[in-house]
């Protein structure tokens, strides 16, 4: 019984190494995104604390330039939580992207894998004729001989 030879594997292997490289792509993504969403937290944490600082100032007798420096403060705290949801957005697209060029490679590769299934089996049918063959000579040549 020879070897089986798929005729596609070096195309097949490259579909796996695509998938591979696409599967740590997405890790990549899927943990950069964490770690934005981690510093959106803490943005928020921060102007909680702020607006806890101007609750308890506001309560007291204060300086107005210490209240407007709160205010300003709280402003530019916005700021920074308005951008970084937008970091987070563009984060999650790209994640969202990274995830449907994973799945496409996948099905790229689970073609050549059919494929490669299709034709063992032929191999498979193939060599089990040949060994049919090689036995009916057999049994016919003994059979002959007597």
């Amino acid at each position: 019984m020879g070897k089986f030879v798929f005729r596609f594997n070096t195309i097949l292997n490259t579909k796996e190494k695509i998938e591979d490289d696409r599967k740590n792509k997405l890790g990549l993504s899927m943990k950069k995104l964490a770690q934005e969403k981690e510093e959106l937290k803490a943005l928020a944490d921060k102007r909680n604390n702020l607006i806890e600082q101007w609750q308890t100032k506001s309560s007291d007798i204060v300086k107005i330039s210490d209240l407007r420096a709160l205010s300003n403060n709280l402003e530019l705290m916005q700021n920074f939580i308005d951008k970084q949801n937008k970091v987070v957005e563009l984060s999650e697209m790209d994640a969202f992207n990274k995830r449907k060029e994973l799945i496409e490679a996948s099905k790229e590769k689970k073609v050549f894998q059919k494929l490669r299934e299709k034709d063992f089996e032929e191999y498979k049918y193939i060599e089990l004729k040949k060994e049919y063959e090689l036995v009916d000579e057999l049994v016919s040549y003994k059979a002959s001989n007597r």
